[in-house]
């Protein structure tokens, strides 16, 4: 039978979550479903699939109305939208906090809240008594989802035994990513590449610096943007590495980068999952990930992981990984969208 899925997000700009409801709405509507995104703030940077439906949801209306009033108003009217534009939906995924704080309010059924990322690590220097008592106000309102084992143990800690959350793992849809990979070539020759915005969690700092010890003649490309990319272009600066670094910004497209790369680097301090991993072993191009919390070490063999902001460790895997002939690791089918339907639609009452 037919099923009804939401799958809420703020914008479709970006990679990680954004992606993900993509693929996996891609994924329903292969399957014979109907896949609505509704969206909070309108900016669509990326592709979207001609069966999906999109619904523009304007959250910014709500913002004048005081924090602790805001979540019962916006969550009525969203119900309401979603009740006027698309019917009663069979299952309601929330994607990212400004959303969760709305959803938890939601009196649809079957609202589930995906968690994107490691909680104690996104939320460190707010943890305190009182934080972590609103964000239980928000995470236990609802039944939630981990995008990988380790996520989900972390909520488990953080949260304790009310916690109702179950792993489901991110697809990769390795048709879709190796087609759309073949769009163009990049102009760039003989490089390393990191995907991923320019924020502290991902630690180009780290990376910058490995890769200046590392001394290997690829060049260095870092596709994305954000608030601490100036300060990575001074970093390059003052290791002297101007001529080997590429800032390439954001790119809609970022698959040939990743498939023309003799090797992928993640450098985090923490992931959710990394979807970016999935993307290059979809596209058969070598990858090395720090050990974080939480998501490489259950995708990726240990052969390929290194400690967290370990420069030394980075450099000489960087330079390891790239003398070697066999480098590339197989994607495990548990990753690809057939299995992440299914498990979604086993959430549907």
């Amino acid at each position: 039978m037919k099923k009804k899925i939401v799958l809420a997000i703020f914008t479709l700009q970006g990679n990680g979550a954004e992606r993900f409801a993509l693929t996996l709405a891609k994924g329903l509507v292969d399957a014979g479903h109907e896949a609505h995104i509704v969206y909070f703030k309108n900016i669509i940077d990326l592709p979207i699939h001609e069966h999906i439906q999109l619904h523009f949801f304007d959250y910014q209306k709500y913002r004048a109305i005081p924090k602790f009033m805001r979540t019962g108003f916006a969550a009525r009217a969203f119900d309401q939208f979603v009740l006027k534009h698309i019917g009663t939906p069979d299952l309601v995924l929330s994607n990212l906090y400004p959303v969760d704080f709305i959803l938890a309010h939601s009196k649809l059924p079957n609202v589930h809240l995906v968690i994107h990322n490691t909680t104690s690590q996104e939320y460190a220097e707010q943890l305190n008594p009182k934080f972590i008592a609103q964000l239980k106000k928000t995470y236990l309102a609802k039944p939630c989802v981990g995008v990988s084992e380790g996520v989900t143990q972390d909520f488990k800690q953080l949260f304790g035994e009310q916690s109702q959350i179950k792993t489901i793992y991110n697809p990769i849809d390795v048709d879709e990513v190796r087609r759309t990979a073949d769009e163009f070539v990049p102009e760039y020759q003989d490089y390393i590449v990191h995907v991923g915005k320019f924020k502290q969690q991902k630690r180009h700092d780290i990376l910058i610096q490995a890769y200046a010890k590392a001394n290997v003649p690829q060049k260095l490309v870092l596709v994305g943007t954000g608030e601490l990319m100036q300060a990575a272009k001074q970093q390059v600066r003052d290791l002297n590495i101007e001529d080997k670094v590429i800032f390439a910004g954001f790119q809609k497209n970022p698959y040939p980068f990743i498939k023309h790369a003799k090797l992928m680097v993640v450098s985090s301090d923490f992931e959710g999952f990394s979807i970016a991993i999935l993307e290059a072993l979809a596209l058969e191009t070598a990858i090395i990930s720090t050990d974080c919390p939480s998501g490489p070490n259950e995708v990726l063999p240990a052969s390929h992981l290194v400690p967290v902001q370990d420069i030394d460790a980075l450099a000489e895997k960087i330079q390891y990984v790239l003398q070697q002939q066999d480098r590339v690791c197989p994607l495990d089918t548990k990753f690809l969208p057939k299995t992440t339907v299914e498990n979604y639609l086993g959430l549907i009452n």
